[in-house]
Order: C-alpha cells, then sequence, then structure tokens
C-alpha cells in the first residue's frame, strides 16, 4: 500500500487479488487526515487478505498438481490428453488457439487452475465488444470446458467454473444472432467448375505429349518439365475428383484428401472413416467416381492423393487446400462459396432445380432428418437441419 500526493489530495494504492494495482483518492489534503481515513477504511488489511487468498490458490494448486501449474503450462499436457483421447490435430489446434486467445485477452496466463472464476470465462465469451457471433461464442465456451474437464480429470480442480456460465444474448446483435448462411452451388456453378478443370487437365496433357515428343530438351531438361507438368496434372485431377465426389456423397475436403485404396474395397461402395468425427460411413460408388479412381496412378501404397494429406494432416498449412480452391472459383467467375458448400450441394440431392421452399418441403417428404444426418455423416440431427429447412409441419424427425 502507499500513499501518494496528486493536485493537492493524498490518494492510495494497492494490490488487488488480481495482482492489479488500484489508486483511489481519500479526499483529504492533510496527511494525517488520509492516513487516518485509509486506517478506517481497512485498506491495508483487505491488500494482506488478497495477498493471502492469491497465496492460498496457489498452495491450492501446488498440492493438486504437485508442482507450480499455471494456465499457461497447462496448454501443453491439455494437448497430449486430447490426442489421447482421439481428438483430431485441427481440433487440437483450435482448440490451442481459442484457449491461448482467452488467457491473453485477461491477462490469466499465470493464473493457476483453481484461480479461475465464472466472471473470468463470462467476461471474455459476453465480450460485447467482440464481433464473434452466437456460434463461435458457443464453441469457444465449449473449448474452455474442455480444458476444465481435462483439469477435473487429473485432479487439478475441485469444481468447474465453466458450467456456470453460459451465452448471455443481451449482448448480441440480431445479426449475431443468426446462424452463418451457406448457399449450396448450382448445378450449372458445378458444371462451370467441373468444365473448367476438365479443360484445364486436357490443356496439361497436350503440353506433356509436346514436352516427350520435342527434340530441343536434354534428358534431364525433359524429366524436370514432365515432372512440374505431371504434379500440376495431379492437382488438377485432384479437384475434379474432389468436386464431383463432395457434390454426391457430401464427403469433407479433410476426408476426400485422406482417402485410402481400400475405401473402395467393397464393390458399389465407398467407405470411409471421416476424420473430423472417426464415424464409418458408406456411400454408393457412382459409374463416373468409379472411373475417376481407375485413372488415379498408385504412387502411394495407402492414400489416393498423398500429397494433398500430408497438407491437410499438416495444421500450419491445411488451409493452403482451401485457398487453391478459392482460386479456382474465382478463376470461373464463382465468389463468396467455399468448397463445405458442396457438402450442401449434397444435402440438396437431385433437387437442385426447383425453387427453395419447393426444394425444401420435397426433401422433407423424401427424406427424414435422420437420414439426411446419415447421408452427410452429422453426429447431431440439429448440425442436419442447418443444410436442409424442412417446410413447416412437414418434416419427418424419425431416424
Amino acid at each position: 500500500m502507499k500513499l501518494t500526493k496528486k493536485d493537492g489530495v493524498y490518494h492510495v494504492s494497492f494490490k488487488t487479488a488480481a495482482g492489479k494495482r488500484r489508486t483511489i483518492s481519500t479526499k483529504q489534503s492533510d496527511r494525517e487526515q488520509a492516513l487516518a481515513v485509509v486506517k478506517q477504511s481497512g485498506i491495508a488489511e483487505m491488500e494482506r487478505a488478497a495477498i493471502a487468498g492469491k497465496l492460498s490458490r496457489e498452495v491450492v494448486g501446488r498440492i493438486l498438481t504437485g508442482k507450480r501449474m499455471t494456465l499457461a503450462k497447462a496448454v501443453e499436457p491439455y494437448r497430449d490428453w486430447m490426442k489421447s483421447r482421439g481428438r483430431a490435430p485441427k481440433t487440437i489446434q483450435e482448440n490451442t488457439i481459442t484457449l491461448t486467445a482467452w488467457m491473453r485477452d485477461m491477462k490469466i496466463e499465470s493464473f493457476p487452475p483453481t484461480a479461475v472464476t465464472g466472471s473470468h470465462i463470462a467476461g471474455w465469451i459476453n465480450d460485447a465488444d467482440k464481433a464473434r457471433g452466437q456460434g463461435s461464442r458457443k464453441v469457444a465456451l465449449g473449448h474452455i470446458r474442455t480444458l476444465f474437464a481435462f483439469f477435473c480429470s487429473n485432479g487439478w480442480v475441485s469444481a468447474d467454473p465453466s458450467q456456470a456460465v453460459g451465452i448471455d444474448h443481451s449482448v448480441l446483435s440480431h445479426d449475431q444472432k443468426e446462424p452463418a448462411q451457406r448457399q449450396p452451388f448450382t448445378p450449372a456453378e458445378l458444371d462451370r467448375l467441373t468444365a473448367y478443370l476438365c479443360a484445364e487437365l486436357e490443356v496439361i496433357g497436350q503440353d506433356m505429349a509436346r514436352v516427350e515428343q520435342a527434340s530441343e530438351y536434354s534428358d534431364h531438361g525433359r524429366a524436370v518439365k514432365l515432372a512440374k507438368l505431371g504434379g500440376k496434372n495431379s492437382e488438377l485431377f485432384f479437384w475434379l475428383f474432389a468436386v464431383r465426389c463432395s457434390s454426391t456423397t457430401g464427403l469433407r475436403l479433410s476426408d476426400i484428401a485422406s482417402l485410402e485404396w481400400r475405401s473402395f474395397s467393397e464393390p458399389g461402395k465407398i467407405v470411409v472413416w471421416m476424420d473430423k468425427t472417426n464415424r464409418r460411413i458408406e456411400h454408393p460408388l457412382t459409374p463416373e467416381l468409379e472411373a475417376m479412381v481407375t485413372q488415379i496412378p498408385v504412387n502411394n501404397p495407402k492414400r489416393l492423393f498423398p500429397e494433398q494429406h500430408e497438407i491437410i494432416s499438416d495444421v500450419h498449412r491445411r488451409s493452403l487446400l482451401s485457398i487453391q480452391f478459392k482460386r479456382i472459383c474465382e478463376r470461373v467467375g464463382i465468389k463468396g462459396k467455399s468448397y463445405h458448400c458442396t457438402r450442401h450441394s449434397a444435402a440438396n440431392g437431385s433437387f437442385h432445380a426447383i425453387d427453395k421452399d419447393d426444394l425444401a418441403k420435397k426433401l422433407a417428404e423424401t427424406l427424414s432428418i435422420g437420414q439426411i444426418k446419415q447421408l452427410l455423416g452429422h453426429a447431431s440431427a440439429n448440425t442436419s437441419r442447418r443444410y436442409v429447412k424442412p417446410a413447416t409441419g412437414s418434416s419427418r424427425e424419425s431416424n
């Protein structure tokens, strides 16, 4: 505690339980009177109590963890815990990014887990100044709850403060409450993508044939040129297969990039263990996709697309595939859509040609939410409802 004079008035500064220094005015110009006010207010005792409270939380933390554990130090064992539970690298990375941002923004990196209160969580999740929507806040809260599940499983905390925190909808605008809308690719857009990729593949094929027959190349120069063209050919063919596959089966980009030859071992089927949910899903293998699979050279004994699998498996590089696809879309004049929109095309099935209201009604009459959930490999039917919104009163909810 310190007493200082400013503008003729004495101020007292002290440390709070969070370790921050606060200053308030005694409203006294005489030092003796200022000291008397400080003594009567009990500031010194409260400061000592705050320090003792902080020390006691650290002692409890050391007793529970066996060392001086802080939130920042807990991140790495938390990542190992997530990995041991079979969580995908992307999931672990996304959780880590959220938790690191939370700790940094709330300035609690040095806090032991036992010192975290509900206000440390609610103050960040329900910050009215943040532009995050309702869905993003729910996801962030889920990440924090997973961290405290890890703490509880290790006995590092006796209670989970995140369970007392919810989304404060009063701080959200209308747009923040609305779920993000993704429009499926139209049949015309899918045809444009397919036509562009096929045309580019044809040009690459002609270039490769020209290089093979050209006399101006040395053997080494020809091999280098062909390898470069072959790499471009493989990339274009991957995207052609990915667009056609996802728009008919609804598979995610990560699942297509990770396809194994074993996925086609059952006649007439494509069987996939999904990267995100580790669920088994199977789809009929269309003649078009079957023909395309036979055109893929076996460059890897396990994977169809080893290069794309390597990229998608690296949490620091996986966004490269999304960037590649965005550029392809821009070249054919398609804006505002991501690869994920091909999954929405699959959800709409063969009913693209009718308007949206009729489409929703037709799907609701033809498929139950459970069937759509199975088709897309969703863990929750609520996720499926965002893809196809049934007309009022016509939804079939049976599984």
